[in-house]
C-alpha cells in the first residue's frame, strides 16, 4: 500500500517520485519528483490517481551510491 512519503514510480511519467499527500475521494495522490542522485527532491509537482503508482525498488548500485552520500553529507 502506497503511503505518503514513499517513493514510488508513476506509470506515464519519466522518473522517481515522492508521495507528498493522499486523498480518499478520488483516490488520488500528490507526488513530487525526486533526485535519487541528490537524494532531495526537485520542484515539479503533481496529481495523480493512485492506481498510477507502483512501488519505487533501488538497486544495490543506487543504494550505495545514496548511502555513501549520506554519510559524506554528515561529516
Amino acid at each position: 500500500m502506497i503511503k505518503v512519503g514513499d517513493m514510488v514510480l508513476a506509470t506515464g511519467q519519466t522518473g522517481v517520485f515522492v508521495v507528498r499527500s493522499l486523498s480518499k475521494n478520488p483516490d488520488m495522490a500528490e507526488i513530487q519528483l525526486f533526485s535519487v542522485s541528490k537524494q532531495q527532491p526537485m520542484e515539479y509537482k503533481m496529481k495523480v490517481p493512485l492506481g498510477v503508482l507502483s512501488p519505487f525498488k533501488e538497486d544495490a548500485s543506487q543504494a550505495a551510491a545514496r548511502i555513501v552520500k549520506e554519510a559524506t553529507e554528515n561529516r
